[in-house]
């Protein structure tokens, strides 16, 4: 019986060792990473309201209406204005038209890279808001497993819809979190060398009890 019991708490010891060594891989988010992705939200964010106030709300049809005069006048010729027929679609008038469309194109077009850019950084951040390691669903043992969930649970909650909100809420719940899981490392290092300490004197107990049990064998009839 005695090696059975000093096999299970051997056991007992190791497995105890395997599960704090899953949580203490558990990676501290990048404290200059987040606030690189924030820094570059905000830049992107304020690019894209500049753009918006550029571009309003009838860039977009202005665009297609300079367009669409721009192919009668190419496939019809000089002609009246259809509109005040007073004027005239002539070599003048399609010269302006070409570059009030020009400056309309560039104008959306820089809306369209400005949405982009805002877009791209936007899921740079919320994609490393999701990449940060979960911790432990269960206490394992650990007082401060509870503080980690709820940190990384608050974290995660990012906001929708409006980048300067997302970028505001990562940087107050990062340090939270950051302390929630630098304590969960370090009690769980403390843990694992508790174990080491405990696993030592088992094994220990347990290698004398095998080579005594396997001596008095050899010199058995």
């Amino acid at each position: 019986m005695a090696d059975d019991n000093l096999s299970e708490q051997a056991r007992l010891v190791d497995v105890k060792v395997e599960e704090l060594a899953q949580v203490v891989e558990l990676v501290l988010p990048n404290a200059a990473q987040f606030e690189k992705a924030c820094a570059a939200l905000r830049s992107a964010a304020r690019v894209r309201a500049d753009a918006e106030g550029a571009a309003d709300a009838l860039a977009a049809d202005r665009v297609q209406f300079l367009e669409t005069s721009l192919e009668f006048r190419d496939r019809h010729g000089t002609q009246p204005c259809p509109v005040c027929a007073e004027g005239s679609l002539d070599d003048t008038w399609a010269e302006r038209a070409r570059a009030a469309l020009a400056a309309e194109q560039q104008t959306m077009g820089a809306l369209r890279a400005a949405r982009s850019g805002a877009h791209r950084a936007r899921q740079a951040l919320v994609g490393l808001v999701r990449a940060v390691d979960v911790p432990p669903p269960d206490d394992v043992g650990l007082a401060s497993a509870a503080r980690a969930r709820i940190a990384h649970a608050a974290f995660s909650m990012v906001p929708v819809d409006d980048d300067t909100a997302i970028a505001d809420h990562v940087e107050r719940a990062l340090p939270e979190l950051r302390t929630a899981y630098t304590a969960l490392r370090q009690e769980v290092a403390d843990l694992i060398t508790s174990s080491e300490s405990t696993r030592r004197p088992v094994a220990r107990e347990l290698a004398i009890w095998l080579m005594d049990r396997h001596g008095s064998g050899r010199g058995a009839p």
